[in-house]
């Protein structure tokens, strides 16, 4: 497969997540919103770096996905954000990882944080692989 059809088909993917963790975060499921967005964000870095590198990225730290996409293309996002976002990947999904119910502890104001930072990470990888 062409790399351009692979990094649309990793964005694809990223709209999907994001589009369940929008509905999750409707249904009241802030654990799933959480962890669907920290997904969607995941989906839409490795898709900036298989643009810009041309391989596939492994991990799913979105700080460090981010940070090597700063040095390989100059990717402008907000770290900070990203790192509230990348705690999902475990926290959101086992009770033995940082709280003990994710599906009770995680609140509406950070899926709300979550989910948006989320879409912000996909429309600007979005644009940048649009616009190289």
């Amino acid at each position: 497969m062409p790399v351009r059809d692979e990094v649309e088909s990793w964005l694809h993917e990223a709209r999907a997540d994001l589009r369940h963790a929008k509905k999750s975060l409707e249904m009241g499921d802030y654990n799933w919103a959480c962890f669907g967005a920290q997904q969607a964000a995941e989906e839409a870095l490795k898709a900036y770096l298989l643009h810009v590198m041309g391989e596939y990225a492994r991990g799913h730290d979105l700080v460090a996905l981010y940070k090597r996409a700063v040095r390989e293309g100059g990717l402008v996002l907000n770290e900070a954000a990203l790192s509230r976002l990348s705690v999902y990947y475990t926290i959101a999904g086992y009770p033995n990882a940082g709280i003990v119910r994710p599906s009770e502890e995680i609140t509406e104001e950070q899926a709300i944080e979550a989910v948006s930072t989320s879409e912000v990470v996909i429309d600007e990888v979005s644009k940048a692989v649009r616009d190289p």
